[in-house]
């Protein structure tokens, strides 16, 4: 804990001072190592290697964890859209908003549609963006319906819709609780269960990408087949 303490400390000085300075290329380099080694200090291990996506790419996964977030962004640079409560969180908070997170206000319907024309801009720079289409998190035993409205950012920018699914081992390759951030577990207890547990894995697969032209609700129905199938889920 100690050691995630100076981590973020260190993050938030480089993000402060030097990040201004770093080009695009170097700063996605960074924000990818920086994921690597705080998910070292945790005790996550990685069972995907990098990934080589295509550079206009809106990736999709279901939602366990905040964790999730480091998990992808170890092994593939982007961008991410998270709820706008994250940016009032002490410290983390200005981190996540410092490194082109999109936020998104989820109790405002209206949003969305302002959401997704910013994904579709950062896609048009060719960058990767990713968001979770459930909307809210599960412990990784079930797939929430996905929200089809953010899939709108595929079509204006003609990008690669990209599934992935992922999930959370234990050291004898059983569903992992530990990451699990849904119901009323708090930030804290989530981080120290994540800490106790003798050893996490975390496991992501990039599957069959979709092309540009889709509707949304045949993008949200189709990732969603997809990621299921591959998690074994109904």
């Amino acid at each position: 804990m100690s050691r995630l303490f100076l981590h973020l400390l260190k993050g938030l000085a480089i993000m402060r001072f030097l990040a201004p300075r770093m080009s695009t290329a170097r700063l996605g380099t960074f924000k990818q190592r920086w994921s690597e080694q705080m998910l070292r200090m945790l005790g996550v291990r990685l069972l995907t290697p990098r990934l080589d996506l295509p550079a206009r790419a809106l990736i999709v996964s279901n939602h366990i964890s905040w964790l999730d977030i480091f998990v992808i962004n170890a092994v593939t640079q982007t961008h991410f859209v998270c709820k706008d409560d994250i940016r009032k969180w002490p410290w983390i908070g200005w981190l996540v908003a410092s490194t082109g997170t999109i936020f998104i206000a989820r109790s405002n319907r209206k949003d969305a549609a302002r959401t997704a024309r910013a994904l579709s801009d950062r896609l048009l720079q060719d960058e990767r963006v990713t968001f979770f289409p459930e909307g809210t998190t599960t412990n990784g035993s079930e797939l929430l319906p996905f929200t089809a409205a953010l899939f709108d950012a595929a079509s204006p920018a003609q990008a690669d819709v990209v599934p992935m699914s992922l999930r959370y081992l234990d050291e004898q390759g059983q569903r992992s609780l530990a990451p699990a951030y849904d119901g009323d577990v708090s930030f804290m207890e989530c981080l120290r269960a994540i800490v106790k547990a003798p050893g996490v894995w975390a496991e992501l697969r990039a599957l069959t990408p979709l092309p540009a032209g889709l509707n949304r609700r045949e993008y949200a129905a189709m990732t969603r087949e997809q990621i299921a199938r591959d998690l074994g889920m109904p």
